[in-house]
């Protein structure tokens, strides 16, 4: 009886995340439609694919981000993520840091973030650049690891016929 109460709440905790999946993905689509739109990208923000690896424990997972400038505050920004590990995909998390820029055209993040309590306060530290975004992470709770982020391949059009 055990494992199917298992698999019972298994299937309900998947079914109630699938429109905040389906929401994030939308929105991550339709800023790399933009992007494209736009040509090469010029600075930080738009969106990014990539990886996260805790050093920790080993585990990893895609990870995407979507960066914007937050409109009521100059120099800071909305960093929009959502992860995942195995087959799971989680969190749509929404991380508002200051970006400084360096004498070399990169920027720097750092901050910190409270997580759902699981998962505890993050601290990020990290550059980028228009195509590249790497950063380490840190939680109070111990894990420890890397993000490495590039822009998304932009979509080939389908030949003309």
């Amino acid at each position: 009886m055990a494992p199917r109460i298992c698999r019972l709440l298994l299937l309900l905790g998947c079914l109630l995340g699938l429109p905040s999946c389906l929401s994030y993905h939308a929105r991550f689509d339709k800023a790399v439609a933009k992007a494209a739109a736009a040509g090469d990208p010029t600075d930080i923000t738009g969106p990014w694919k990539g990886t996260w690896k805790s050093k920790w424990n080993g585990h990893e997972g895609p990870l995407w981000c979507i960066v914007t400038p937050t409109p009521e505050n100059p120099g800071t920004y909305d960093f929009r993520y959502r992860a995942g590990w195995g087959v799971l995909q989680f969190g749509n998390y929404v991380h508002t840091l200051p970006v400084q820029k360096a004498p070399d055209g990169s920027s720097r993040v750092k901050g910190e973030m409270a997580l759902p309590k699981l998962f505890g306060t993050h601290s990020l530290d990290g550059r980028l650049s228009a195509k590249a975004f790497d950063a380490s992470y840190k939680s109070d709770k111990g894990d420890h690891g890397v993000m490495t982020l590039r822009r998304p391949g932009r979509k080939k059009p389908a030949p003309e016929e």
